[in-house]
């Protein structure tokens, strides 16, 4: 399994080469400073002690509850050179190391620094099939109210207001997650309230951040629901 002496062995020579990367432990290199949309280089331990899995990995850092430590979000693969001896990361290769901080330099800092604000985060989605946007509705309604598409937002709002405010399943915790989610912003989303949602994501991403090793790195931003047009 690869252990914390590899992944610095990674991720050291690329903080000094870059001032804009911090590790916080684990497997993940974050950008800063974090703002809605947390970009990361992963390394993901594997169950076979010699593989890893590298990707740079995105996680909207405003839906409530989203542990971001441990979420990884939408993610990119980075593949081993074609000259690997197998097409798979081994730590047993001796340039895996070098070919890791390439791989990272080359692929995934200029994707992930491409992504300098929540439009362009939602963008790859209309850009490229291989992307996805959240499939759960209630989160899905989040990320538009937060970009400001509020008749969108509305739409899915009213496609899950029956089952939610019927509270079908009062015993089911998963159910009740996603009912809190819904609840919490229908009344202002109704009313066209941006001031109110606006400060109910400000909260869920304050919930989420404030606390953890992430929040010296934090830059609160305002959301485009707030300078979008009414």
């Amino acid at each position: 399994m690869t252990n914390a002496k590899q992944i610095r062995q990674v991720f050291k020579p690329l903080m000094e080469r870059h001032d804009d990367l911090v590790h916080l432990g684990a497997g993940y290199l974050w950008l800063r400073p974090v703002r809605h949309v947390a970009l990361r280089v992963l390394i993901e331990r594997s169950s076979h002690k010699d593989m890893c899995t590298p990707q740079w990995t995105m996680v909207k850092t405003f839906i409530p509850g989203v542990d971001l430590t441990v979420s990884i979000g939408q993610a990119g693969y980075l593949m081993p050179p074609e000259s690997a001896p197998v097409p798979h990361w081994i730590w047993s290769d001796p340039t895996i190391v070098a070919a890791l901080i390439s791989a990272i330099e080359t692929e995934a800092l200029p994707r992930l620094r491409a992504i300098d604000s929540l439009q362009a985060f939602q963008a790859l989605y209309a850009d490229n099939p291989f992307y996805r946007r959240d499939q759960w509705p209630e989160n899905r309604m989040i990320v538009d109210i937060a970009l400001g598409d509020l008749d969108e937002a509305r739409i899915l709002c009213e496609s899950l207001e029956p089952e939610i405010r019927e509270n079908r399943y009062p015993d089911d915790p998963w159910f009740q997650k996603r009912r809190r989610k819904v609840l919490a912003v229908a009344e202002p989303l109704f009313a066209n309230d941006r001031a109110a949602l606006a400060e109910i994501l400000h909260g869920w991403e304050a919930d989420n951040i404030r606390g953890t090793k992430i929040e010296p790195y934090w830059e609160p931003t305002p959301f485009p629901l707030e300078t979008a047009p009414g």
